[in-house]
């Protein structure tokens, strides 16, 4: 997989399912266990070897999460660093792959377009797949949830208090064709 061109959309969100189903499998150890985003943060600007510290958003008083970060690892794609960080959540497992936009691109399936940012669905093994590239960084959040939901989504959008995706249905059919 060593290659001078950013990988596909589609290749990415393969890789990111695979690393995913390792880490859920419990055949992919973690580097760092800690359910402190500052922690995170710290360790991550420590041992990364590209720029990576991901929005910091301490829960108000009384609020319930539907996540719980679990921790991060880094890890290669195409012979080169990524990082993926590990969640938990109500309906299982959420991981979250981040690569210097060098390495991948997000492209492909579902498009869902923004001012500042596009979004990009789809279904890759039973597993639904959103990547997108901002800031220089290309992501890939990775879980089993409906098509139904974007809770997973809140693990980087936490500080929308005033809007819960729990209840906003993806873009994706309800039996979606292969992608």
């Amino acid at each position: 997989l060593r290659s001078r061109r950013p990988l596909s959309g589609a290749k990415y969100a393969e890789f990111a399912v695979n690393t995913h189903r390792q880490y859920a499998q419990g055949n992919l150890a973690l580097d760092l266990r800690s359910d402190s985003q500052q922690t995170l943060n710290e360790w991550l600007k420590a041992k990364s070897p590209f720029s990576l510290a991901l929005p910091e958003s301490p829960a108000a008083p009384g609020e319930d999460r539907p996540y719980r970060l679990e921790g991060a690892r880094l890890v290669q794609v195409a012979g080169k660093p990524a990082a993926y960080i590990a969640y938990q959540m109500q309906t299982g497992p959420a991981g979250l792959v981040v690569t210097p936009d060098s390495v991948a691109a997000a492209s492909g399936g579902i498009q869902v377009a923004y001012k500042k940012v596009t979004f990009y669905y789809r279904v890759v093994e039973g597993y639904k797949v959103v990547t997108w590239s901002l800031h220089g960084r290309t992501y890939a959040l990775v879980s089993q949830e409906g098509n139904n939901t974007q809770r997973s989504c809140m693990v980087c959008h936490s500080a929308m208090r005033d809007r819960d995706l729990s209840q906003t249905p993806t873009p994706l059919r309800a039996k979606p064709e292969s992608q």
